[in-house]
């Protein structure tokens, strides 16, 4: 190799383009082999198949028939009188119930008050103008949640208003169910939950999950720049970019590469969540791993 060669700063430049781009890869492969079902956005892009939508009400409503007839996935509820939602999934089978599924890991997020809010707005936005009380469909609001919200060690938690007198059902059509995904038991239940919690579509339980995972996260698709991915992806480059804007770009992003590359290797799957959320947590990992 000639100096000219050896010296061209279009060849340090070339290089220093693909180690910056292998940088960037190695973030995002990090970042997308430790998602979870747990993760509220990787969630609802794995919800967008209804195939999969459809088996986690099935297991959770004990009913292997339910068939949807059409879901939506970030469903707007506006509410010109107050607060607004907007639903993680919102779907309706064939026989009319319908469903809110939000997936809750903060236990704060996901207080009794919160699911009673998700089914009145269900309930205003399911009656049309001009028809009967008696044409109200079945609601059921389903939290699925990280932790034992109850602390009564149960799997599943389902709620509906009685007749406080005789105990004798009120018969309103309205249901909040907690999926307590923290209580492990060897029945559907506890097999879901332990679905929900692997970042391994190897190690699923479920083929219809464990297909939909693997897709998501294959090489292939990832490099087609998948646009719903991107999004995900993006709330984590945020990480990286406040990186660079403290130590120059360039630098950040390549110290946050380093740092992910080392967590994946460990198998720290939550710490490389947690690290791409947290700032004052990251600069904790980059003290303890001596990445200063």
């Amino acid at each position: 190799m000639s100096q000219f060669q050896a010296n061209n700063p279009e060849n340090s430049k070339e290089k220093h383009t693909l180690q910056k781009s292998s940088s960037q890869l190695e973030v995002k492969q990090a970042i997308i082999s430790s998602l979870t079902l747990m993760d509220d956005i990787f969630i609802k892009i794995v919800l967008q198949d209804k195939r999969c939508t459809e088996f986690i009400l099935q297991v959770i409503m004990e009913n292997d028939s339910l068939r949807l007839k059409e879901q939506y996935v970030q469903k707007d509820t506006p509410n010109i009188h107050g607060h607004s939602l907007v639903l993680d999934c919102y779907c309706e089978d064939k026989d009319h119930n319908l469903y809110n599924i939000e997936i809750q890991n903060d236990s704060q997020e996901a207080i009794p008050k919160r699911a009673r809010f998700h089914a009145s707005l269900i309930d205003i936005h399911s009656l049309k103008k001009g028809q009967n009380f008696k044409q109200l469909p079945k609601t059921y609001v389903i939290f699925i949640t990280a932790k034992d919200i109850f602390k009564q060690e149960l799997q599943a938690y389902h709620i509906e208003r009685i007749i406080k007198e005789n105990g004798q059902p009120f018969d309103d059509g309205s249901y909040i169910i907690y999926f307590n995904t923290s209580k492990i038991e060897n029945n559907s239940l506890g097999r879901l939950a332990e679905d929900f919690h692997t970042n391994d579509p190897k190690q699923m339980h479920s083929t219809i999950l464990s297909k939909r995972v693997a897709k998501l996260k294959s090489t292939d698709f990832m490099q087609k720049g998948d646009k719903n991915m991107n999004i995900l992806l993006e709330r984590y480059r945020q990480a990286a970019l406040e990186e660079g804007r403290e130590e120059g770009r360039e630098e950040g992003s390549e110290k946050l590469a380093q740092l992910m590359g080392i967590l994946a290797e460990s198998g720290r799957l939550e710490d490389i969540k947690k690290a791409s959320r947290d700032k004052r947590y990251r600069k904790k990992l980059f003290r303890e791993l001596n990445l200063m």
